[in-house]
C-alpha cells in the first residue's frame, strides 16, 4: 500500500499511471458536484425561508436581546451566531449567521446590516455606525429597539383600524358576489313567469346578475392584473410620488398620514442626533427611511439647505401642509437652545398621541358609514326582489 498523502490512500494493484490521474480527476468532479447540490440546496433553503419574512416585533427582540449580551462582555460575533441558532423565524436565522460570517472576514457591524437592507433600514444602519465609532454600540440598540417597539405600536393600530372596514366591505362584496351569480338567476324565471313589466329596481338586480355570471372570470383577472399593475407602477418614482402625494390629500386618511409622517420623522432624527450623527446626515438617512416620497423629497431639500448654513425650522416654515407652524417653531427653539433632540422627542410624542385620537375618531367615524353604505345595498336587493313578488301576488289575489 502506498500512502500519498494523509488524505489520499491509492493502492498498488498494476493500475497505470493514467488510470490513477483519471480516478482523481472523477474523484475531485465529484466533489466539486457536492458543493454545487449543496449550494443549489442552500439557495432554495434561503429562497423559501424569505417567505416567512421578519416581523418588527422580531427585529425588536433581536436588538434588545443583542445590547444584553454586549452589555454582559460577549463578544458580538459570538453574540450573532447565539442569537442565529435561538431565532425561530428560518429567514431571520440566515440573515443573522451571515452577519456573523461577514464580522469574522473584517466587515464592520453596520456595514454587514446594510447588506440586508429589506430587513434593516438605513436609519438604524446609520445608527449602529455612531454606535460603533463611539463605543456606544449597546445604548444604541437599546434605543433602536425602543424606537421599533414605538414604530410597531402606532402601526399595529393602524391596521387594527383598518381591519375592520376592510373585512367587512370584503364579507359584503362576496355575498353580493355570490347572491348575484346563484340565487338572482333562480329567481329570474319567476319575474319573468309573472307577464308583468318589472320594475326598474328588479331590472337593474337582473342586469347586474347577468354581467356577474357572464364575466366571473374577466372580474377575477381584472383584480389580479390591478393589483399587479398597482406594485409595478410603485417602482416608477414619478407615479410613486403621484399616489403617496394623492394619499395625504384624501379626507381623513390623508390627515393620519401627515400625523404619522412627522412623528416618525421627529422620533427618528431625535434618535439619530441622540445617537452622536451631524444633523445633515441624520436628514439624509431620515429621507429615505421615512417610505413617503413626497416628505422624501422635502425633507431632502431640507437638507441640502441645512448644509449650506440655513437653520432647519426656517426651511420648514415654506410647506404649511407637510410640517404646520408649530412644528417648524419648535424646531427653530430647538435649535436656538442646543436641544433640538429634546425638542424633536416631545414633538414625536405629541403626533403619536395625535395619531391616537385620529384612529380613535376614524374608527368610529367608518362603523355609521359602513352600516349605512350596507343597509343601502341590502334594501336596494330586497326592493328588487319583493316589488316584483307582490305585483304578482295583488295579480292572483284579483283573480
Amino acid at each position: 500500500m502506498n500512502f500519498t498523502n494523509k488524505d489520499t490512500v491509492t493502492l498498488d494493484i498494476g493500475l497505470s499511471k493514467e488510470d490513477l490521474e483519471r480516478i482523481e480527476q472523477l474523484r475531485r468532479v465529484d466533489i466539486d458536484n457536492s458543493h454545487v447540490k449543496r449550494s443549489y440546496f442552500a439557495k432554495a433553503n434561503e429562497f423559501v425561508a424569505q417567505l416567512s419574512g421578519v416581523k418588527l416585533r422580531e427585529k425588536v427582540t433581536f436588538f434588545q436581546l443583542l445590547a444584553v449580551m454586549i452589555n454582559a462582555g460577549v463578544p458580538i460575533i459570538r453574540a450573532l451566531y447565539v442569537l442565529s441558532d435561538q431565532s425561530k423565524n428560518p429567514y431571520l436565522k440566515i440573515i443573522i449567521r451571515q452577519m456573523g460570517k461577514s464580522m469574522e472576514e473584517g466587515v464592520n457591524f453596520a456595514d454587514a446590516m446594510s447588506a440586508h437592507l429589506k430587513i434593516f433600514t438605513e436609519a438604524e444602519c446609520g445608527m449602529v455606525a455612531s454606535g460603533e465609532a463611539s463605543g456606544n454600540l449597546n445604548n444604541i440598540l437599546n434605543d433602536i429597539a425602543h424606537q421599533s417597539e414605538k414604530n410597531a405600536h402606532i402601526l399595529s393600530k393602524v391596521k387594527a383600524a383598518m381591519i375592520y372596514p376592510i373585512a367587512i366591505i370584503t364579507i359584503m362584496f362576496i355575498a353580493l358576489f355570490i347572491m348575484l351569480t346563484m340565487v338572482i338567476p333562480k329567481l329570474e324565471t319567476l319575474f319573468m313567469n309573472g307577464g308583468q313589466e318589472l320594475p326598474k329596481t328588479t331590472q337593474i338586480l337582473l342586469s347586474l346578475s347577468n354581467w356577474a355570471q357572464n364575466s366571473w372570470v374577466g372580474i377575477i383577472f381584472s383584480i389580479i392584473f390591478l393589483i399587479a399593475a398597482f406594485r409595478f407602477a410603485r417602482r416608477n418614482k414619478q407615479v410613486k410620488y403621484a399616489m403617496d402625494y394623492t394619499l395625504l390629500y384624501i379626507p381623513i386618511f390623508g390627515n393620519l398620514m401627515r400625523k404619522l409622517m412627522i412623528a416618525r420623522f421627529a422620533r427618528m432624527l431625535s434618535s439619530l442626533m441622540d445617537a452622536g450623527l451631524p444633523i445633515v446626515k441624520a436628514l439624509e438617512i431620515n429621507a429615505h427611511a421615512l417610505g413617503n416620497s413626497v416628505y422624501r423629497r422635502r425633507i431632502e431639500f431640507a437638507s441640502q439647505d441645512v448644509a449650506q448654513g440655513i437653520p432647519l425650522g426656517e426651511n420648514l416654515t415654506d410647506n404649511e401642509f407637510l410640517f404646520p407652524p408649530m412644528v417648524a417653531s419648535m424646531i427653530s427653539v430647538g435649535e436656538q437652545t442646543s436641544k433640538l433632540s429634546e425638542v424633536a422627542t416631545k414633538i414625536a410624542d405629541y403626533y403619536e398621541d395625535e395619531v391616537d385620537t385620529v384612529i380613535a375618531s376614524m374608527s368610529k367615524l367608518m362603523e355609521p358609514i359602513i352600516l349605512v353604505f350596507m343597509g343601502g345595498a341590502v334594501g336596494f336587493i330586497v326592493a328588487a326582489i319583493m316589488q316584483p313578488i307582490m305585483a304578482l301576488s295583488d295579480l292572483s289575489g284579483s283573480i
